[in-house]
């Protein structure tokens, strides 16, 4: 049984007031955000959630930008598309740091990508950053020469996603990067399936990051779940693939065979961050919460693959790495 889509939608709200949090308190820059949140809304979150947040950050902009910084000039030879985008503001940043990809495709319901437009032609700044655009689908989409915000429901991949994807100047002949940020726990396991099919058949090369909750089964775990289904939330795609192996085996056999690799949010903190950042973020803000980060952050993980249809694979596809 999957959530219903307004509870999901909601997610979004929770992920951008907490992701705001960490900024304001200086996790990591972005200046973007603060546009998409509403004063009252603001909030700051308990620590464990912040350092949550900035782990998550900054393990998937390391991935990105290992992607576009693997090519000499990734706006001629690099895509990515984000499934499940909300009010994520990775184009905004990139661009601003002069990485951005050929084109950048985000996507989400119709709900979320009209309020995500609107905030985004209000900014001067965003909509500087933008470039050459129109609004389409009465407002609920924005189609430009390097960015696009496209509307739909995921779970119809092939007979709504896909058209739109050809529909803005999605190139499958560019090495394209598929970024779902706790997007695939709340679908069905097939239609997930159904995103990789097409993107192996469909796509020369690509690499697919996801990040996930695992580890449902555990004490922690299950309370966990039941917090969540408290609130109507529903993970089918946590009990399909509920642990670090089952995550790169859904890539392998999904014909993602190339890299596979499944880190839990626990070592992409305390292995893969440089002592030194480790230090920047331990002066944030007093933490006192390490029983219950560890359990937390041992439930969450990045996992990432590739695949590709050339004779040889690309070398970035081996250099992908936290």
């Amino acid at each position: 049984m999957a959530s219903d889509k307004v509870t999901v939608q909601g997610t979004n709200e929770d992920a951008t007031v907490a992701r705001l949090s960490a900024i304001n308190l200086g996790y990591f820059k972005d200046p973007f955000t603060t546009a998409f949140v509403k004063m009252r809304s603001a909030q700051r979150k308990p620590p464990i959630i912040n350092r949550g947040t900035y782990t998550r950050f900054s393990a998937i902009q390391k991935l990105v930008t290992s992607f576009l910084r693997s090519s000499p000039n990734p706006a001629l030879d690099r895509q990515i598309i984000c499934l499940g985008a909300g009010f994520d503001t990775r184009f905004f940043m990139l661009k601003v740091e002069n990485i951005q990809p050929k084109l950048h495709i985000d996507i989400d319901f119709p709900e979320v990508t009209s309020r995500k437009a609107q905030i985004m032609k209000k900014n001067k700044e965003m909509t500087g950053l933008l470039g050459n655009h129109v609004l389409a689908a009465g407002g609920s989409e924005i189609h430009g020469d390097e960015y696009c915000l496209i509307s739909g429901d995921l779970t119809q991949w092939n007979s709504e996603i896909v058209p739109k994807l050809m529909n803005v100047g999605f190139d499958p002949s560019v090495p394209t990067l598929i970024l779902a940020e706790l997007v695939y726990v709340y679908m069905p396991p097939e239609s997930v399936q159904d995103i990789l099919a097409w993107s192996v058949s469909a796509v020369t090369s690509s690499v697919m990051i996801n990040y996930d909750q695992i580890n449902p089964h555990d004490s922690f775990g299950k309370m966990m779940m039941d917090n969540l289904k408290m609130r109507n939330i529903m993970l089918p795609g946590l009990l399909a693939y509920p642990s670090l192996e089952c995550q790169k085996k859904r890539f392998f056999d999904g014909g993602y065979v190339l890299n596979a690799t499944a880190v839990t949010m626990l070592d992409q903190y305390e292995i893969h961050t440089p002592p030194e950042e480790r230090h920047r973020v331990s002066k944030v803000e007093m933490f006192d919460e390490v029983e219950e980060w560890q359990l937390m952050a041992s439930h969450y993980c990045i996992a990432w693959a590739c695949q590709s249809r050339d004779s040889l694979p690309h070398d970035w596809m081996s250099k992908l790495s936290l």
